[in-house]
């Protein structure tokens, strides 16, 4: 093998992609791994290991090879070794140098990490202290004595490699270990939620009174000032007579006293001239058609929303202008029909007229106002044909994974098109074909996505797709299902409500027209905790991966699929915490080729 003289060239991203892979078995079995392994994977660009077998319903995932599994096996023996205390330790030091070797030795892989290798790493920067009962305990050596140690040690694996280079790469391990500690010390104090999305991705359009500016865009982004919900959709009172197709919010401000934003990122369609924003502050029904000043924002996932009662000639954004979301696009105001300071604020759903108005409060919520959520439209890109191809050829390149290439990278800019043109963002085409088919045609056939495949059943059950163009459009028909309006829309409907009055993770549910809604729906993990389960039917194989590896011996499950008591169905939480699960696999990979 021979030192990596180019090295120096590579981005401190693919060091830490390269560090995170090789966390990939510590996922759901170690709670702090659990923990940064979600943070570490916002930055995860080009990367396969992310993913387990237990990702699809196959045993075998092919962006993941044999060598790699053994790789995990025995890191996980080599980390059971150490005392309790220790464990994180030495599995954090052992994947910090493997990551090192990977990335400064020429064809170093995970068949050169070995058992032997994994403990020399561990025992280098580990004092060993035996005690009179036989047991061991192991303690950090100081920094300056574990570097020298590895100088050593790298120069010892690989005798090419100059004094420099081996003393850099000692530092390096160090690097990535304050790297951990300082993600994990800010994850444990923000207390962020691992849940992935809570199917709602809007903001309250209310902003915070303190703005920043980034390249001369104003943002009032911080948590909204305080304001008060005055009227609801549909409300039946004195002013609206239960016609209102918005909600209004007010204040204590005053006209001009409070920021309004962008709820989500998008694109202005009025107001189109600077005469569409002057109108005075003063209730006149007549000025513009009663909304006053306003604002109209479209979106990526094809709704609309509306900001009306504006201050005058407070609003700053034009027709044409992408906004992006806690952008300020005006201040509150007394404009149009209007009989009190505040604002109207308006949702259309999948078409710009009245009759698309939805609740908004099925999109922004006053008690969650800048709700964590990465938003994932069911039918469009923000992504340009360029980029979306540029990305898939990348992420083939990056992961080796010749399903990947062959059926969809190699065909990046059909996918772009077909789907584009089927109404489903390619995206979600993507992405869920890698975690229910890893890319591969089932029995032959061009269903990538599992569709119309019941839980057991084989690849003949589905549509007998004959192309990857035939298939993206039945997936898109498919999804359409799940749309406001769709077949599945009141299953979803009634779900979102049965979760939430169970009080359920807000990670394993939403609306129809969501992601979050639709896989509530799509996603089921058995009617039963049917064990041993297996990755048709669900149930402990996948309850075990979520809640950890002993939950289905701490609860009643059935050994006969056909002959489950009662007392062995899943609850209405288990089932949200497997769409949950499900949608944190696709925001994963949808981040490791997209970086969205």
């Amino acid at each position: 093998m021979k030192g990596d003289r180019n090295n120096g060239k590579r981005s401190k991203k693919y060091s830490i992609t390269r560090f995170l892979s090789s966390f990939k078995l510590s996922f759901f079995n170690y709670g702090k791994l659990v923990v940064i392994g979600l943070v570490f994977s916002l930055f995860l660009i080009g990367v396969t290991s992310l993913y387990r077998e237990f990702n699809i319903k196959n045993t075998t995932l092919v962006a993941y090879g044999d060598a790699q599994e053994e790789y995990f096996s025995r890191l996980k023996e080599v980390r059971d070794e150490y005392r309790a205390s220790e464990k994180d330790f030495s599995e954090l030091i052992i994947t910090s140098a493997f990551t090192v070797m990977q990335s400064n030795i020429e064809g170093f892989s995970y068949d050169d990490m070995s058992s032997a290798r994994m403990r020399e790493v561990a025992d280098l920067m580990l004092d060993e202290v035996s005690h009179e009962d036989g047991s061991f305990t192991y303690t950090p050596k100081s920094e300056e004595a574990v570097k020298e140690s590895l100088t050593s040690y790298f120069k010892g694996v690989d005798g090419s490699l100059d004094d420099v280079t081996c003393a850099r790469m000692a530092e390096d391990v160090y690097d990535y270990v304050d790297d951990y500690l300082e993600f994990i010390g800010a994850e444990e104090e923000e207390g962020t939620s691992t849940s992935s999305c809570d199917g709602n991705s809007y903001w309250w359009p209310i902003g915070s009174a303190e703005t920043t500016t980034e390249n001369g865009v104003t943002f009032a982004s911080g948590e909204p000032v305080a304001s008060t919900l005055t009227a609801y959709f549909g409300g039946d009172d004195s002013v609206h007579n239960g016609n209102h197709g918005a909600i209004d919010i007010s204040n204590s401000l005053g006209v001009g006293g409070t920021n309004i934003i962008a709820a989500k990122d998008g694109v202005v369609i009025y107001p189109t001239s600077d005469s569409q924003t002057g109108y005075a502050d003063n209730g006149n029904s007549s000025d513009g058609g009663g909304y006053g000043n306003y604002v109209i924002i479209e979106h990526s996932d094809g709704n609309y929303t509306y900001y009306a009662h504006m201050a005058q000639n407070s609003i700053t954004v034009r027709a044409g202008d992408s906004v992006k979301q806690g952008q300020v696009i005006g201040k509150m105001g007394h404009s149009g029909d209007s009989t009190g300071t505040h604002l109207h604020f308006e949702v259309r759903s999948g078409g710009n007229t009245i009759s698309n108005r939805v609740d908004p409060l099925d999109y922004v919520s006053i008690d969650n106002p800048r709700p964590g959520c990465v938003d994932f439209s069911l039918t469009s890109t923000s992504l340009s044909k360029q980029e979306f191809i540029s990305k898939m050829e990348a992420y083939c390149t990056n992961s080796g994974n010749s399903a990947f290439c062959t059926n969809f990278a190699d065909h990046a800019a059909e996918v772009y098109d077909v789907s584009l043109d089927a109404g489903v963002n390619p995206e979600l085409v993507v992405v869920t074909a890698g975690t229910e088919q890893a890319w591969q045609k089932c029995g032959g056939l061009y269903n990538f996505w599992g569709i119309g495949i019941p839980n057991g059943a084989s690849c003949s059950a589905g549509p007998q797709l004959t192309s990857l163009s035939a298939g993206i459009r039945e997936y898109a028909s498919t999804l359409a299902e799940y749309q406001p309006g769709g077949r599945y829309a009141s299953s979803i409907e009634s779900r979102n409500s049965e979760r939430e009055a169970a009080g359920c993770d807000a990670a394993g549910h939403g609306v129809a027209g969501t992601l979050a809604g639709m896989q509530s729906v799509y996603s089921w993990v058995g009617d039963y905790r049917y064990s041993p389960g297996s990755w048709g039917r669900g149930g402990c194989v996948y309850l075990n991966i979520i809640y950890g590896e002993d939950y289905c011996s701490s609860v009643p499950v059935c050994t006969s699929y056909s002959s489950c008591p009662s007392s062995s169905a899943t609850t209405v939480c288990e089932q949200n915490d497997y769409t949950a699960w499900q949608l944190k696999e696709k925001l994963e990979l949808r981040s490791a080729i997209f970086g969205l």
